[in-house]
């Protein structure tokens, strides 16, 4: 239980902040789904905010959960994490084929959310109770297969997306429990040369100035050998992954690099949402009076591209406020989190801030062209139920552990 000491350092403003995104997500949500002869809400309005309500109760409920309590849970949830991704693959639905979600009464769940933050538990476990520096590639190779197997998972949903959020979470986790900048940088390394391979001459340029780097850095022979080889077989394995990724996944990267190209097939939801962004200007043209939305020109306006609906109708006064929110939420939260005692704690709320973050820009670079169509919601506001309850239950864990951050 918390006591009056502990209720005064309750974070008002972050709640306020969430709250206001909840807020704004559904009156964009009946914005975007909007018909002026329906005498009632939509059915998609009425659950978002029967969720909401829900989230928020779990919010409140989950502050009341100590942070040992949490620890305690980390290896339950990540197990069971792993249980339903692998359920969801046997018995699972989807739109076009894919299995996402299980069907719960006249709600879907989607595991991989759920799986996000069991995730950052984990990981946050491993990394408190560690006792040896991280200061050596093998020494990241428990957290990398932490990361690595739901991210595997996912991707046979399949959910590239959400996949790629999995692999985002382990940097930011590593360097606040103590790994040095040029260790991560050595990790990404591999990921470079699987983007680089598809050039042979930039990715034999890349891997000469790797080999340069490596020689003349002060780490262990075994460890340059194990980034360079790494880099090198995920070079070569880039042809192959990219064979197998979905025949949408790879129309998305290629209309991506060339959207007018593909503008009546997989280019059109870029083209459409940078129009209905542009056309808001500074301030919008209204509540309910965007045109690319009522006349149905772009598509999953609802859900991945609420935030051109967000541009079209309140233009860049609008945006420039939800994304001041989104800011808020992360510089508060990575603050709180260098306030707290508990290593444990620490590093959760680092990996919530970090989440958070990661899929917020994604989701806003795809509605701005700026980033291939990845299918990922905007957190807070996009609709979804298991997004927004997983959110609002982990700012509730936030809260909980800033409110305990006297304790160790």
């Amino acid at each position: 239980m918390l006591d009056r000491r502990q209720l005064r350092d309750f974070d008002t403003g972050l709640v306020v902040a969430v709250l206001a995104l909840v807020a704004i997500g559904i009156a964009m949500i009946y914005s975007a789904t909007y018909d002026p002869d329906a005498a009632s809400l939509s059915p998609l309005v009425q659950r978002q905010l029967l969720v909401a309500g829900i989230g928020v109760l779990l919010m409140t409920s989950v502050v009341l959960v100590s942070q040992d309590t949490f620890e305690g849970l980390a290896p339950v949830l990540y197990a069971l994490a792993m249980v339903l991704l692998v359920a969801v693959l046997i018995v699972g639905v989807g739109k076009s084929g894919e299995r996402r979600w299980f069907d719960v009464g006249p709600l879907r769940f989607q595991p991989s959310e759920f799986a996000k933050y069991a995730v950052i538990f984990a990981l946050a476990r491993y990394l408190a109770r560690r006792r040896t520096k991280l200061d050596r590639p093998v020494h990241l190779l428990l957290p990398l297969a932490i990361v690595l197997l739901p991210t595997a998972l996912v991707l046979r949903e399949p959910d590239l997306g959400t996949s790629l959020l999995f692999l985002l979470l382990l940097p930011p986790m590593l360097y606040w429990a103590g790994t040095k900048p040029i260790l991560l940088l050595f990790l990404l390394m591999p990921v470079l040369s699987m983007g680089l391979a598809f050039n042979w001459i930039a990715w034999v340029v890349f891997l000469g100035l790797l080999g340069t780097l490596l020689y003349v850095s002060r780490i262990f022979m075994v460890d340059k050998l194990i980034v360079f080889v790494t880099s090198v077989v995920t070079g070569q394995l880039s042809p192959f992954l990219w064979s197998h990724l979905e025949d949408y996944q790879r129309h998305r990267v290629l209309a991506f690099l060339n959207p007018e190209k593909y503008r009546f097939s997989t280019g059109y939801q870029l083209i459409q949402s940078k129009i209905a962004i542009g056309s808001g200007s500074t301030v919008g043209k209204g509540f309910l009076q965007g045109t690319q939305k009522n006349f149905a020109f772009l598509p999953e306006q609802h859900t991945d591209f609420i935030f051109s609906v967000l541009a079209e109708e309140f233009g860049f006064v609008g945006c420039f406020l939800v994304l001041g929110l989104y800011l808020f939420l992360v510089v508060r939260m990575f603050r709180l989190a260098g306030t707290v005692r508990n290593r444990f704690a620490g590093l959760v709320i680092v990996g919530i801030a970090s989440a958070l973050f990661m899929q917020s820009t994604i989701n806003v670079g795809v509605t701005l062209g700026l980033s291939p169509v990845t299918g990922m919601t905007l957190p807070l506001l996009s609709y979804g139920g298991s997004s927004l309850l997983v959110t609002l239950a982990s700012v509730g864990v936030v809260l909980g552990m800033s409110m305990r951050r006297m304790e160790y």
